[in-house]
């Protein structure tokens, strides 16, 4: 008989099962394969997201202008839309955009699900609400052609046994429309690593975590982001603030890259930035920043 050999992951008292890692581990020949863009990123360019210091929008972008700007001046094609920046959920918008990612030769990798739900909501109408919610939006995910979808967890006051109902049944629905689930520590009630993972372990397999650089406490967030990586899809390769020379100085950025590797990440790192103040810089040079430091460090 065969032996079969079972690996076990430990983590803070969790046991997960090798089924939280990805069954494969795909081979880029070239290293701008591994490297996806936000359009968080972007977001001061989109009408939407638009900072209010900000009085008229210079060289406005929209999601249909992004799959072949992104390919032209990054030479990104792996693509990565915020859930902000749709116009539509109609299929004739949804046909649209589909139609210049396909143009583009790009591949829609992910979308961010932002919009107001609640899958940890103690009140049953607004849980079941909030998964309806979520269903809609991955019909129209799954639509485009996406390889995954990210769903938050719910609030960080929610309950984790809700959460974990919650996100079974959104992960059966997204295996129904062949997406892959990903959470991100995203300031929500997975914002506690252990809480993280045990939601994923729960939730059934096929679903992942989507480790985020930028978004633990500075003090933990190495910690944190050691024990997600290993149960990771994608990256959300996020930089913080720039100084005038254009130095990343909110945290080290290559040992996160680093960090990931170590952990036997071989997937895509899609890149982005967030400040929650507004920042006058470049964000071409930002992004081109951000392309060059993970290149790097793959």
């Amino acid at each position: 008989m065969m032996n079969r050999r079972v690996f076990i992951y430990q983590t803070s008292g969790l046991i997960l099962s090798a089924w939280l890692l990805p069954s494969f581990k795909p081979f880029y020949a070239d290293k701008m394969d591994r490297i996806g863009m936000g359009t968080v990123l972007f977001r001061y360019r989109f009408k939407q997201t638009k900072p209010a210091e900000i009085a008229a929008i210079k060289n406005e972008l929209t999601l249909l202008d992004v799959p072949a700007y992104y390919r032209d001046r990054f030479k990104v094609k792996q693509l990565e839309f915020w859930s902000n920046h749709f116009e539509s959920l109609d299929k004739s918008y949804l046909t649209d955009l589909k139609s210049k990612i396909k143009a583009s030769g790009g591949q829609l990798l992910n979308v961010q699900i932002d919009s107001s739900y609640n899958l940890a909501a103690a009140d049953e109408a607004e849980r079941l609400k909030s998964i309806e919610h979520v269903k809609q939006w991955m019909d129209a995910v799954s639509f485009l052609g996406s390889k995954c979808v990210r769903i938050n967890p719910g609030s960080a006051s929610g309950s984790v046994d809700k959460s974990i109902e919650s996100m079974k049944l959104v992960n059966q629905y997204a295996k129904s429309k062949n997406l892959i689930l990903l959470s991100e520590n995203h300031f929500g009630i997975e914002m506690n690593p252990d809480v993280h993972l045990r939601i994923v372990k729960e939730a059934g397999p096929g679903n992942y975590t989507l480790p985020d650089f930028g978004n633990y406490p500075r003090a933990t967030m190495y910690d944190s982001l050691e024990k997600i990586l290993p149960h990771a899809y994608m990256i959300s390769a996020k930089a913080d603030a720039f100084n005038d020379q254009m130095e990343h100085i909110s945290y080290d950025f290559d040992r996160c890259v680093q960090m990931a590797e170590k952990a036997g990440f071989k997937g895509i790192y899609s890149v982005e930035q967030w400040n929650n103040k507004y920042l006058d810089i470049d964000f071409e040079k930002v992004a081109d920043w951000l392309v060059d430091h993970v290149k790097r460090n793959i």
